[in-house]
This record gives structure tokens, C-alpha cells and sequence, in this order.
């Protein structure tokens, strides 16, 4: 049975030890006209989700609608991988090199999320740029493939030409806590001890 315990607890530790590690993060933004958009990503912190990078699995919605690929006359438009490119405040541009950190305080963050590579193409099918540059500042959330109740018939499109930090909300997803883990990999343990005795 120690030996039960120590393995369990062994893989506990490995599955909630590191200062950094890679979590699912949830954000959403509020826009001034009511709009909203919501979604998740895959990221590392050292921080608590003060500051997340290597972000990837991104997922935006916005007014309910996910940015997704839709079929229009047999032909499939928009990607369903989307892509994280960081604004470069010193060449007013968006970077493919540099890696995308989104922060907890929405004062700090300069990313867009879209299909497209948008260093290098700016026609997207659906983007969400959070930009704080005083040369380009702004929120905005466009998807140019679907239409809802705030576009009346055109293109979905929200926009907030000074980003508000208070409207933006970044959390971790919770995980099962350690203690939880320890008490599922004992009771896996103990039911394999079980199947054993009565073999």
C-alpha cells in the first residue's frame, strides 16, 4: 500500500509541479455598445496568468458566434486553426517573430488573434486585436463571414477606438487541486489492488 501511495503520489506531483507549466486560459472583452467577445487558449505562465506565452488552441466568439469556417457555394472560407501575431510598437506593424504574451492587465496587451498570418496578410476572415499603441490604439473584433443582430445584415464587427482595460478579463481554467489528484490515483490504485485479490 506505501508503495501504492508514493506512486500516486509521485504522479501527482508530476502532473501539478513546475513553476511554469501549460494551462487553459479563458478571456472575454466587453466592448462599449454591449458586444461581446469571449474565448480560450492554451498557454505558460510563471506568473499565477499574469503573463501568458506560447499561446496556442485559440478560440474566439463573438456575439455567440465563433470565428469558424463556413461552406458559401460549396466553397469552405475562413481557416479553423487560428493564429496569434504580436503588434511591434516600434514598427507599427504586426510581427511573426516575436512571441505573443497576453497579459492579465489589458492596459499592456498588443495581439491579434486570426486565421490569417497577419504579418504578412491583412485580409482576414475573422480577427480579435487588442492594440495599446498611441499610434494605433484600439479594440476590435470582425467576422467578416457571418452577421448577427449588432450588424443588422452586414459583417459582425465590434470596435472600441480606446481600448478599456476593465473590460477585459483573463482567468486560468481551474484544475483538479493536488489533493484531488492524490485521492483519484490512490482509489485507481486500490481498485487495480482489488482485481488482483480477487483473480
Amino acid at each position: 500500500m506505501i508503495k501504492q501511495f508514493l506512486t500516486a503520489a509521485a504522479v501527482c506531483a508530476v502532473l501539478t509541479g513546475g513553476a511554469a507549466h501549460a494551462a487553459t486560459y479563458d478571456f472575454s472583452y466587453t466592448f462599449s455598445d454591449g458586444q461581446q467577445v469571449t474565448g480560450s487558449f492554451n498557454g505558460v505562465s510563471t506568473d499565477g496568468g499574469q503573463a501568458v506565452t506560447d499561446i496556442s488552441n485559440i478560440q474566439v466568439v463573438l456575439n455567440g458566434i465563433a470565428f469558424a469556417p463556413v461552406l458559401v457555394s460549396g466553397q469552405t472560407l475562413g481557416n479553423a486553426t487560428l493564429q496569434a501575431n504580436t503588434w511591434n510598437t516600434n514598427s507599427e506593424a504586426f510581427d511573426d517573430t516575436t512571441p505573443v504574451t497576453v497579459y492579465a492587465n489589458g492596459a499592456l496587451n498588443n495581439f491579434v488573434f486570426s486565421d490569417v498570418d497577419a504579418a504578412v496578410n491583412n485580409s482576414p476572415d475573422y480577427e480579435f486585436g487588442y492594440i495599446n499603441d498611441a499610434a494605433a490604439a484600439g479594440v476590435v473584433a470582425a467576422n467578416f463571414l457571418q452577421t448577427d443582430s449588432y450588424s443588422a445584415g452586414a459583417t459582425q464587427l465590434a470596435l472600441d477606438a480606446t481600448p478599456n482595460a476593465s473590460s477585459w478579463a483573463l482567468t486560468p481554467v481551474p484544475v483538479p487541486a493536488p489533493a484531488l489528484l492524490l485521492a483519484s490515483g490512490l482509489a485507481f490504485f486500490g481498485v487495480i489492488g482489488r482485481r488482483r485479490q480477487t483473480a
